[in-house]
């Protein structure tokens, strides 16, 4: 394939995501329709991109015929869709570009010729483009203080706020997964098997996160945000404008271990509104020292920091609260499964993963179950969605009945029980 075949089928594609993805249950022969493509075309390209992973076809089970589907974009499609977008855009920016160039004398000594071009507004004189996210010089919020013990740090923000939007509570911790590889390998953790965790080096963009950020302010959000899940946040890239970009909705902590620090980057955390940082010590108590000598160095304040030990072998659980990451690990003393029933991790948290996907909890460290994808979906939306309220119902009722729950050795009820009881109010109504 040639690259003008190449660029003609990358269109193509990129016609057939962003239909299907705002129109997931649309006929083929509608599809066709609207894009001006023949049946026979577009059901080529259609089981291409299903060849490829980047879509999942289900018929309608109602439906005698079987004429109709739906049409799901997978994880993978919903990135391919991104990058052919970003693509095609760079492609007209560069194609505008030269347009400009060729008429730049006639447009200069014409002010009504620019007028018109300020007023639609194309691309680098677009006003959309001319806000573009920056980083902070100088703190802008005042740093919220917390006690230093991590459970009564997390129950100060979890279990003494609870909010409600539209009637029903909203979470008040989140986690992200900004970033899909760690440079670390421990062997408590997942990422130690790279059958199970493997590095995919694919990182969260900035239109997540701004779409994050005014979903969050548009339910009055009033908990925290905490960059850790599936990698090592300090590796990525845009860090300081993401922390900045969240701190305008929510409280923003960062969970480190501490490899790539310094008192530079220390100081531009706190300067871009990250409310704390939590380094995880693995390799000796030595290491209080040196992080203790880098804080004063960036000299922010001393309770900005918190230092958790985390150095200790497996007779005393790597000083973390073990659990099995529903059935992934099974080193160190664990807690039998089945041991806990009810689980409130649903009634006041998710985890939002690199792409867009929700799930249940940072336990599902195999992405078994998704409850959404907050590109296609508004975060509310799917917090109430009907997945997420049965496993939300199920867990408060003790019953750990769906998958990956049932692998599940985790306690889930040691924060939360406010968020619980409320839901349980609601779906005893």
């Amino acid at each position: 394939m040639n690259n003008k075949e190449k660029n003609k089928q990358n269109t193509d594609d990129l016609d057939i995501l962003r239909t299907i993805s705002k129109k997931p249950n649309i006929s083929q022969r509608k599809l066709s329709k609207e894009l001006g493509f023949s049946l026979g075309k577009l059901n080529y390209c259609i089981k291409l991109l299903q060849k490829k992973g980047l879509i999942k076809i289900q018929n309608f089970k109602k439906n005698k015929k079987k004429l109709n589907y739906l049409y799901i974009l997978t994880p993978q499609g919903i990135s391919k869709k991104t990058k052919l977008t970003i693509n095609f855009m760079k492609k007209k920016m560069k194609e505008y570009d030269e347009l400009m160039k060729e008429e730049e004398v006639n447009i200069k000594n014409n002010n009504k010729y620019k007028n018109e071009i300020k007023e639609f507004g194309i691309g680098h004189n677009s006003q959309a483009l001319d806000n573009v996210i920056e980083e902070n010089k100088t703190r802008t919020k005042p740093l919220f203080k917390t006690i230093e013990v991590n459970i009564k740090r997390r129950t100060v923000i979890v279990d003494d706020i609870l909010s409600t939007h539209k009637e029903v509570p909203i979470p008040s911790w989140i986690e992200l997964s900004i970033i899909d590889v760690c440079n670390r390998s421990c062997s408590f953790c997942p990422k130690s098997d790279p059958k199970v965790a493997p590095n995919t080096y694919q990182k969260m963009q900035m239109n997540l996160i701004n779409k994050l950020t005014e979903e969050l302010k548009e339910i009055k959000y009033k908990g925290s945000v905490v960059l850790c899940g599936y990698g090592e946040p300090m590796l990525h890239k845009d860090l300081n404008l993401i922390c900045k970009k969240l701190s305008e909705a929510s409280f923003v902590e960062v969970v480190t271990n501490g490899d790539t620090l310094n008192p530079k980057q220390i100081k531009n955390l706190y300067i871009n509104n990250v409310n704390k940082l939590l380094i995880s010590m693995y390799d000796g108590e030595h290491q209080i020292k040196k992080f203790k000598q880098m804080i004063e160095d960036s000299k922010v304040p001393k309770d900005f920091v918190i230092l958790r030990d985390r150095w200790y072998d497996s007779k005393k659980d790597y000083g973390l609260k073990l659990t099995n990451r529903t059935g992934t690990i099974s080193i160190g003393q664990q807690e039998e499964v089945g041991k806990y029933k009810k689980c409130f991790y649903p009634s006041y948290q998710f985890l939002i993963d690199w792409n867009g996907d929700v799930f249940l909890c940072p336990q599902d460290w195999q992405r078994r179950v998704t409850m959404g994808n907050m590109m296609q979906e508004h975060i509310f939306d799917i917090w109430t969605s009907k997945i997420m309220s049965k496993f939300r119902r199920n867990l408060i009722n003790g019953k750990r009945i769906e998958s990956p729950c049932t692998l599940c050795n985790a306690e889930g009820t040691i924060l939360g029980k406010n968020h619980a009881n409320e839901w349980a109010k609601i779906y005893s109504n």
